[in-house]
């Protein structure tokens, strides 16, 4: 019996690498990819377990794919700070809004960002300037301490602008005059800019006289000797001056109620800034229906203060509008510059100079919160730093006294600014001195938005630790990278300021025959463009109400504190932690009336 062979069919089966080749258009060599030992045999046969090992090689391909990209951008993104010192790498951004809650503790001691820093890590690289590089988001990150390099950020804010993602936190109804950038910007600061005229600053100097004076009346009822703890009574008076010189709301040291519920709802609401900055707005809502241990009150309490504040904002709004129709607002004190905001509310003529209500009401919390937080703060370091210096604070009252003799009662103390400020040097020089070493703001942000070359110096130590600059050079900024305005290591560079730059010295800004003070590493109110609108205002108000404390009272230390060391003293008065803007936690003294 004769066996016929069977015909086998050579077609391949869809089964085989071969039609998977042909059918899909793949090149053969893609199944040697070790990946895909988990690919099933087949793609012509559904299983549950083709799926997964499908759905498997998927992931694990996405996987490797966005590891190779991070990879390359990484690689990118340090090439690019070769011409710059440092290259550190960074696992975390030291600007996100966790790292800023926990600015004080958190990144710890010798990684950028860490605010306690200073100027040691250019030390470090022995240079003005450093890079850095963010893992996460494999972007070049730029610190710059040297004042060339900040005066062409500064000035060229079309090129470097500010990070406005950093400031939604003051976004209390809309954007506002910090906030914003571009076109925008010029807007808001179109419509503030002629409120902060000479005619105001004459107010804020005598409302802040009046004020303070109130206050003295109140600490000499509870006696000659008084221990106060500065940062409530700093911050009431601030209040108050913005307040009129602002917003036309003249008031006493012992205001009406309605005063006081709106000091109240406005103190809880910067006090609650940033817990409202992490909050989701869902969680507010969540609360009144679910309690969460601690979190629910504090989100109800938060959300009750803001409230409350947005009514009393939205009160005063209107009355000044209605004012403003009216014309009832003429030789008003301090209405300028709210009555600048109502009427670019009220513009109907164009978008060059108009605020929309949310705009108005935001712009009213910053004036508020700018004009009073970061001087009362300020105020706060300085009377410490006198109580720990009395030897510079002796200065002030020999300078203060001979234009203001002790034996002139308050009441009849000259007022006029113009004529005082000038004769306050010394006094000057101690609010400058503590700006530099206590800046309210220690860092801002600003993207690149196009390619840039900023100049850079190296130094080392010179004779007996002196620094002495060795060489300069240039680093490339690309596009897309992070500049950071490192105030508080510019004010601390000892290129500038000398190897002693860590000691309160108020002479350092008295010009003399042989020395002049370095006016371009000085950046307390920023610089260029987007230099602070009302630092004049805020100069003039610290150094009337310095002269007036000193005039009147021995600042000392707390009698805790009186027998301790300087550094003791130091370490337990000049504590300081993040927030809006760098806050005393310790600022205590004591008062004695001067005989």
């Amino acid at each position: 019996m004769t066996h016929k062979t069977a015909v086998t069919d050579r077609r391949p089966t869809p089964s085989s690498d071969l039609f998977r080749c042909r059918f899909y258009q793949i090149p053969p060599r893609f199944f040697k990819h070790p990946v895909l030992h988990l690919l099933p045999h087949t793609m012509d046969v559904f299983t549950p377990t083709s799926f997964y090992r499908w759905a498997a090689s998927a992931i694990a391909l996405v996987v490797i794919k966005f590891v190779v990209d991070k990879a390359l951008l990484i690689r990118r993104a340090f090439a690019s700070t070769k011409d710059c010192p440092g290259q550190i790498p960074l696992w975390f951004s030291p600007f996100s809004a966790m790292t800023a809650l926990a600015g004080d503790k958190f990144p710890g001691p010798g990684m950028p960002g860490y605010y306690a820093a200073k100027f040691s890590l250019y030390k470090k690289f022995g240079a003005t300037n450093f890079a850095s590089v963010d893992l996460l988001q494999a972007q070049p990150i730029f610190w710059l301490a040297d004042p060339e390099a900040l005066k062409i950020v500064t000035s060229d804010r079309h090129t470097f602008q500010k990070d406005i993602t950093q400031y939604e936190i003051l976004n209390f109804c809309g954007g506002n005059l910090i906030s914003l950038e571009g076109t925008d910007w010029k807007r808001h600061r179109s419509v503030s800019m002629s409120a902060f005229n000479e005619a105001n600053i004459a107010l804020v100097w005598s409302e802040a006289l009046r004020i303070i004076n109130e206050w003295f009346e109140q600490l000499d009822a509870v006696g000659s000797d008084v221990s106060v703890d500065l940062l409530l009574p700093m911050g009431q008076i601030t209040l108050h001056v913005i307040a009129t010189a602002g917003f036309g709301g003249r008031v006493s040291w012992t205001a009406d109620p309605t005063v006081l519920t709106f000091r109240s709802a406005f103190m809880d609401s910067v006090h609650n800034t940033r817990f409202r900055m992490l909050t989701p707005g869902w969680f507010y809502r969540l609360s009144s229906l679910i309690t969460v241990p601690y979190l629910s009150s504090r989100a109800l309490r938060t959300q009750l203060a803001f409230d409350e504040l947005r009514t009393h904002m939205l009160d005063l709004v209107a009355s000044a509008r209605a004012e403003t129709m009216s014309g009832d607002y003429e030789g008003k004190l301090g209405t300028a510059l709210l009555r600048n905001l109502v009427e670019a509310n009220m513009n109907q003529d164009g978008a060059s100079k108009k605020l929309s209500e949310g705009e108005l009401l935001s712009n009213v919390f910053l004036f508020f919160l700018a004009g009073h937080e970061t001087t009362a703060h300020s105020l706060c370091f300085a009377l410490v730093l006198l109580a720990l210096y009395p030897d510079y604070q002796e200065k002030i009252y020999k300078e203060v006294i001979r234009i203001w003799p002790s034996d002139i009662p308050v009441a009849q103390l000259t007022t006029n600014h113009k004529e005082y400020m000038d004769k306050l040097e010394y006094t000057t020089a101690c609010i400058r001195e503590t700006l530099r070493m206590f800046p309210p703001v220690t860092r801002l942000l600003k993207d690149a938005l196009a390619d840039a070359v900023l100049p850079g110096a190296y130094f080392a130590p010179g004779f007996q630790g002196s620094p002495v600059k060795t060489g300069d050079f240039s680093m490339a900024v690309p596009a897309g990278s992070l500049v950071v305005i490192d105030i508080w290591a510019l004010h601390h560079n000892s290129l500038y300021w000398g190897e002693d730059v860590t000691k309160y010295k108020p002479e350092r800004f008295i010009d003399t025959e042989a020395y002049e003070w370095p006016r371009n590493a000085f950046m307390p109110f920023m610089a260029g463009p987007r230099s602070c609108i009302g630092h004049r205002f805020a100069l003039a108000e610290m150094v009337g109400i310095i002269a007036s404390i000193v005039r009147r009272y021995e600042i000392r230390v707390p009698d805790n504190l009186a027998k301790e060391p300087l550094e003791v003293q130091k370490e337990a008065l000049l504590k300081w932690t993040t927030g809006l803007t760098l806050t005393p936690v310790n600022a205590r003294v004591k008062l004695c009336r001067r005989v």
